[in-house]
């Protein structure tokens, strides 16, 4: 059989018109922190997605496939592998107020179109960072709405090829899914997903669109960070079980847990991932010491 380092380099070479080898990832990263990658590929389109997915299912390389980076912390040590930046955008406004969104597209510019044009539902997404799969796979939310509440179904592609799954495949959870939970990213990758809507009034969802921004922008602290790094316990919050454990304004190296929200930590320059990891386990371990309750991840640490 031939060496990994052979099998990479013919990976390269046939995608070498969206590939770059050794390259960084700190830059694509919201966070700002992050390491090498033996191969990056920005998958523009379907055509290109499933060819770098299939060539490197065939090669028997590790992939990894992200959108926006948004919602996890990537380790200084190089990926090995290969990892592709999905970049698929395409929405499609259908009848009876379905939606039907590609993985790789934003997820503020679907929800802001969708008020635009006054469909319901994904008016608490207008300020959401990151991409629709990262979205589906965590079933992220906001102001009490939730990705499992509009999803209908999702295609999936994997080496055995693209089905069609309903949204109880997901076995969604608080800001988790199946495809989360079991780390799936390396064999099942969320192609498009399609979003039951409903008729609104553009104005009114325009202004309780603005309405959510103002309430973002008085309790989430500006910087690069990945936004809520602990899932709530029940009942409780984890920014105030953190803030009540003293641990506003603590800082290790460049990263500090936000004087402003305790459940955001903040790069304020040169962080790394370590520096990341140990606020994590300090915040985790004072909460428990203090309040007998273990923080679970949010964010995903690969």
């Amino acid at each position: 059989m031939r060496s990994y380092a052979e099998r990479l380099a013919e990976f390269a070479w046939m995608m070498r018109t969206i590939a770059q080898q050794n390259a960084s990832l700190e830059h694509h990263s919201l966070l700002g922190i992050g390491g090498m990658t033996d191969v990056l590929v920005f998958a523009g389109c379907e055509e290109e997605l499933l060819a770098a997915l299939a060539q490197a299912w065939q090669l028997e390389l590790p992939v990894r496939v992200f959108g926006g980076l948004t919602n996890c912390l990537l380790p200084a040590a190089p990926l090995h592998g290969v990892t592709i930046l999905n970049r698929m955008s395409e929405l499609y406004f259908e009848e009876g107020y379905r939606l039907r969104v590609a993985g790789g597209t934003s997820v503020a510019r679907v929800a802001r179109e969708a008020v635009r044009r006054g469909w319901d539902g994904l008016t608490w997404a207008t300020g959401l960072p990151g991409t629709v799969g990262g979205m589906v796979v965590n079933n992220a939310g906001a102001f009490g709405g939730t990705t499992a509440d509009l999803l209908l179904s999702a295609e999936i592609v994997s080496p055995d090829g693209i089905k069609t799954v309903n949204a109880e495949w997901f076995n969604f959870q608080y800001r988790s899914s199946r495809l989360k939970a079991h780390n799936a990213a390396e064999c099942e990758i969320v192609l498009r997903a399609t979003f039951q809507l409903r008729e609104g009034e553009p104005a009114q969802l325009q202004a309780r669109a603005a309405g959510y921004k103002q309430r973002r922008w008085q309790t989430q602290p500006p910087g690069r960070s990945l936004g809520s790094v602990f899932a709530n316990p029940p009942g409780d919050y984890a920014g105030r079980l953190i803030e009540a454990a003293g641990l506003k304004g603590v800082r290790r190296g460049d990263v500090m847990i936000s004087p402003q929200h305790a459940n955001f930590f903040i790069n304020q320059g040169q962080g790394t991932a370590a520096d990341y990891l140990e606020l994590i386990r300090l915040a985790q371990t004072e909460v428990e010491r203090q309040f007998g309750l273990w923080l679970e991840l949010e964010i995903e640490i690969i």
